[in-house]
């Protein structure tokens, strides 16, 4: 059945214009939300060097950072459901909103808008953010939440007094919405009330289509009444304000984060134990005052500051982008594929991890013990380029000159790995979208080269992907010449769309990357014959079967020993030697020890299997196993191995694949 709702202090929209209105508003709402909950999300803990907990409550802050994080991806659904609103009804997109903090009177909620680390009193205004319309929940819940939100506004009155209704009273068009729900039911109005036929009148290609975001079938193109209902109720239903009780909604997930937060404190408190998951981030923070801001917190560590300007300058250009994207009209669709595919990866591979990293740095030294934040700052005005060449070469310049900021920064020898990563994907993103400008303009711009007398090196980020500097030759097992660049960021989670590249699928899925207790020991063997000594070392093995497949009568595991170097002549043993993958096989003949090949620096991407590098490429700040090659060594590809970075062979247990490699 459904319940009785008041909505009757809404003013029904009659018009284009207060529809517009509305729905500007509604884009405002949803990108501040956005950023607010992505804040929130990086503030927690990730690692278990970061300390404050137990194995278990890190596996369980590690699930509200994700469940954080993918309400506001489902803000950007939003987001983009609302530009196609507009777009059907001859608005435009709007991607612009107030700097942070934003004040309690910036919209009618009531409740400022803050970049807060997570705390008490954050998640009780994220669930305060998603309150269902009176009459959704039950009388004895509603009460509950009613007597939540009183707390709330007491809280902020307190630290910040003041006439929440002077803003909202000059407005072109009465503003009375209590809940986000009722905002959208006051836009529900407009596409009720003003004909058809006089409304859409916005190009349907102009629109943005599912197929070009990660959105699978949520967003819905709008050419009609009937269309716009159901964007609505997806908008609606999904998070903000369901029209009834529903457990998948963002109200009710910021609810179960709440009451899990506050059990887990009391139960620290009960114990005499300490549960500390968040990071100590300032609140607010910022590389410059806005106008428009009513506070915020100046970062003052100089590297941190160059950190936070390169994420407030690389937010700018992904808006930029995403404005051309949901304003297209010339490009074609693998253009706009790219263009989507770009955008996205600027999110989940760029803006993540330097937020993430930012949430780690230092905010400077008045500002003792305490870590910055991304601020989500606008640096640079975000507008949209009617024509589309000067637009993509707009965007390309911008994009060439943050890749050569990020790659100066990364340099850094306290800079955080993570920089290195959201380099690595910004020249890629401009690697990709470079051929699509013409070649006088394109040819001022390298998105492509390394430094040719550098050696190439591999970092393993924590819980991330490799981090690949100056590698000139990536091949795979079809033959195929990958592309390098400077900075490469190769996936070893298993779970990237865009192998053997990262797009940032580490961080959704939770990957760990340390090692397992459970992993073969690390023991070197020695297997001593009349003309050759052969070393092994089990744990170091990645089991890609070269030598038993290819010489059983020495190399057996099904025999004791496992190695008889006298079963061959020692040229043969030699050679297979050589095309041992892992590093694990090494041997002394005439007095003289094996060192590896002399080859080019490289890497291939085995058929379903690991990473075989080859040729010396540097791998920093890793232990290796007793006895194994530096020379050449297989890492890990499918995520699951006992042994990260190294392969151990479980990519063929869990049925590892990559038709694409």
């Amino acid at each position: 059945m459904t319940p009785s709702i008041d909505r009757s202090h809404l003013v029904p929209v009659t018009s284009r214009e207060h529809l517009i209105f509305l729905l500007n508003r509604a884009s405002e709402l949803e990108h501040g939300l956005a950023c607010v909950y992505l804040f929130a999300a990086y503030s927690l803990k990730y690692e278990a060097s970061e300390g404050g907990m137990t194995d278990d409550q890190l596996l369980m802050v590690r699930g509200w950072k994700r469940r954080l994080a993918s309400v506001a991806v489902e803000e950007m659904l939003h987001l983009a459901q609302v530009s196609n609103l507009l777009t059907a009804i001859g608005g435009a997109p709007n991607f612009k909103r107030t700097n942070f903090p934003m004040s309690p009177n910036a919209f009618p909620l009531g409740i400022e808008l803050s970049l807060e680390p997570f705390s008490q009193a954050t998640i009780d205004r994220l669930v305060c953010f998603e309150m269902p319309e009176a009459g959704i929940l039950s009388p004895e819940k509603q009460k509950a939440y009613d007597e939540l939100r009183i707390a709330v506004d007491a809280a902020q009155n307190a630290s910040s007094p003041g006439d929440a209704s002077a803003r909202i009273a000059d407005q072109p068009f009465p503003l009375a919405f209590r809940t986000v729900g009722e905002l959208y039911h006051q836009i529900l109005t407009g596409f009720q009330n003003i004909p058809q036929d006089r409304l859409f009148i916005g190009p349907q290609q102009a629109q943005s289509n599912a197929r070009y975001l990660d959105f699978g079938s949520k967003l819905i193109s709008v050419v009609d009444a009937d269309s716009a209902r159901r964007a609505i109720e997806m908008i609606v239903e999904q998070g903000e304000a369901p029209t009834h009780d529903h457990p998948d909604a963002h109200f009710a997930v910021f609810d179960t984060i709440r009451k899990g937060y506050r059990s887990a404190m009391d139960d620290a408190a009960k114990d005499g134990t300490v549960f500390a998951p968040v990071r100590p981030v300032i609140s607010n923070p910022m590389t410059r005052f806005y106008e428009d801001a009513s506070g915020g917190t100046i970062i003052t560590d100089p590297l941190t500051h160059d950190v936070a300007d390169l994420f407030n300058l690389v937010y700018d250009t992904m808006l930029l982008m995403l404005v051309r994207f949901f304003a297209h009209l010339d490009e074609g669709d693998e253009e706009l594929r790219m263009l989507s595919r770009g955008t996205l990866r600027m999110m989940a591979s760029v803006l993540r991890p330097l937020g993430e990293a930012l949430a780690t740095m230092p905010a400077g030294p008045e500002f003792a013990g305490k870590t910055a934040g991304p601020g989500f700052g606008y640096n640079r005005d975000i507008a949209l380029f009617p024509h589309k060449t000067s637009a993509w070469v707009f965007i390309l310049e911008r994009l060439h000159e943050l890749v050569g900021k990020a790659n100066t920064i990364a340099k850094s020898p306290a800079c955080h790995p993570q920089v290195a990563e959201a380099a690595a994907a910004l020249q890629s993103v401009g690697d990709h979208l470079i051929q699509y400008i013409p070649r006088q303009y394109a040819g001022l711009m390298d998105f492509h080269s390394t430094e040719q007398t550098a050696q190439p090196t591999i970092v393993c980020e924590q819980d991330g992907p490799y981090l690949v500097v100056n590698l000139t030759h990536l091949t795979n097992s079809k033959g195929e010449v990958l592309s390098t660049r400077r900075n490469l960021a190769l996936c070893r989670c298993g779970g990237s769309a865009l192998k053997p590249y990262c797009d940032g699928t580490h961080a959704r899925i939770g990957f760990v990357s340390a090692k397992s207790a459970q992993r073969t020991e690390d023991k070197l063997a020695h297997y001593v014959g009349k003309e050759i000594t052969i070393h092994d070392n089990r744990g170091t093995c990645c089991h890609s079967g070269n030598c038993t497949d290819h010489l059983p009568s020495v190399f057996n595991l099904k025999t004791e020993p496992l190695i008889s170097p006298d079963a061959a002549d020692a040229e043969t043993i030699v050679n297979i030697i050589r095309q041992c993958p892992s590093g694990a096989l090494s041997f002394t003949r005439n007095a003289k020890d094996y060192e590896g090949e002399q080859r080019d620096p490289a890497i291939f991407v085995s058929k379903d299997g690991p990473y075989h590098v080859q040729g010396g490429v540097g791998l920093q700040h890793e232990q290796r196993n007793e006895g194994a090659s530096t020379e050449h060594y297989a890492l890990c590809r499918c995520g699951h191995s006992k042994n990260k970075p190294f392969c151990d062979g479980t990519h063929w247990y869990v049925k590892f694949s990559d038709d694409d490699n």
